[in-house]
């Protein structure tokens, strides 16, 4: 009874299996473990590359840090740094470094895109916006899928390169605009940590064509 009530995250999860069929890895994500958290996961959810949370597809993965809030409820800024092999998962999980319009809160979140629908549990200290019906879910986020060396403020362009995202590049150019956002000493260590383990790295560059 409860479970009609509950508000829905996601898209129905027909439509997200639907917008697999057209993707590269939409096999591989099909095939994948139906859930919210993968089955023998190790440490903090979201946290930990052992734990990643699942999505579907790339396009799965925008939609998901779309929906995804610090408790003050404004949208993310985020770059991929790259992917990294996980003791639990059978492909590589992607690494996202996050941070908020604030520029205070910095974090690094584990995805892993081959999974038939995104997950609708959200990280510890974070929560997911309930699907609006009537706007749907959708892909225009202020991040890419490939590093950015100068993270954040060549995020802006690299929307508009990568994605094609002239109005959402214009948004990510005013919140970066309103006050300073460089990382504390904590994240440069996580992240110096982490390129040890890195592969399949992209770095964006001011010349590269539309690619989304």
């Amino acid at each position: 009874m409860l479970s009609l009530f509950k508000k829905k995250i996601h898209e129905p999860v027909e439509s997200q299996k639907a917008e697999l069929l057209s993707h590269p890895v939409g096999p591989l994500a099909l095939s994948g473990e139906d859930c919210d958290e993968i089955s023998g996961g190790e440490g903090p959810f979201g946290h930990s590359y052992n734990n990643p949370i699942p999505v579907n597809g790339q396009l799965g993965t925008y939609k998901y840090l779309v929906k995804l809030r610090i408790p003050l409820g404004t949208p993310l800024l985020f770059h991929r740094l790259g992917s990294m092999r996980s003791d639990k998962s059978k492909y590589s999980v992607d690494v996202y470094e996050i941070v908020d319009s604030s520029g205070k809160h910095w974090d690094i979140l584990f995805l892993d895109m081959y999974h038939p629908r995104r997950s609708n549990k959200a990280p510890l200290g974070y929560q997911l916006v309930p699907f609006n019906p009537k706007a749907g879910d959708h892909p225009f986020a202020l991040g890419v899928d490939v590093l950015c060396p100068n993270f954040p403020y060549d995020l802006p362009d690299a929307i508009v390169a990568h994605n094609g995202f002239e109005a959402v590049a214009k948004i990510a150019r005013d919140v970066i605009g309103v006050t300073s956002h460089l990382r504390h000493h904590q994240q440069e260590m996580k992240i110096a940590m982490i390129k040890t383990q890195l592969e399949g790295v992209r770095a964006w560059a001011p010349h590269q064509e539309h690619g989304y």
